[in-house]
């Protein structure tokens, strides 16, 4: 069964795709978004929809590229300090949930706080923490781990947002539906 877990943000997503039979990450990616230089006198409101537009067709090919059964979304918070952060947890988490949508993928949205305690066995653990129980639970392919602590967060945190959601329902059902098919979709 491949899982796509997703670190869902405006100016970095994680994608991470994971055969769970196997513990093995089959595809990675963080999607990266940069406000347009203030010299073109471009509104604020257009570089945020271009933006949205970018990673709405990323994230989009990132699925048609590896074609996983179920999502799990790693739910921002919704608690950040300033107005800007929160429009921007916004627009991400509402381009992400109509992506998927749109592509039909049953989705399992948990918070981040679960992914912390799934990965490292506490709410409060650290962004370190997380990778490193990420890094040894799961087999990566080589030379994919990403070079910048930035990335390779976003990347762990979708990881861990897999194993948060691993003995939920929604997997539960998917597994449920492999083992009456004979395994078929895998």
């Amino acid at each position: 069964m491949i899982v796509l877990g997703i670190d869902a943000g405006f100016t970095a997503t994680g994608l991470c795709a994971i055969d769970l039979q196997h513990d093995r990450i089959t595809a990675s990616a963080c999607i990266r978004t940069q406000k347009t230089s203030a010299k073109r006198a471009v509104r604020v409101a257009d570089d945020d929809a271009e933006r949205c537009t970018y990673l709405a067709r990323e994230i989009a090919a990132f699925l048609h590229k590896t074609m996983p059964q179920v999502v799990v979304v790693e739910l921002p918070s919704g608690g950040a300090q300033g107005a800007r952060a929160n429009r921007a947890m916004g627009m991400s988490t509402g381009i992400v949930s109509a992506v998927l949508a749109l592509t039909g993928y049953p989705v399992e949205w948990v918070t981040p706080q679960a992914v912390k305690k799934a990965a490292a066995g506490r709410r409060d653990a650290s962004k370190q923490a997380v990778e490193q129980s990420v890094r040894q639970r799961f087999q990566w392919p080589d030379g994919t781990m990403p070079k910048t602590a930035v990335e390779r967060s976003h990347i762990c945190d979708a990881a861990a947002s897999v194993m948060a959601a691993e003995h939920g329902a929604l997997l539960a059902a998917v597994r449920r539906m492999e083992s009456a098919s004979g395994g078929a979709s895998e």
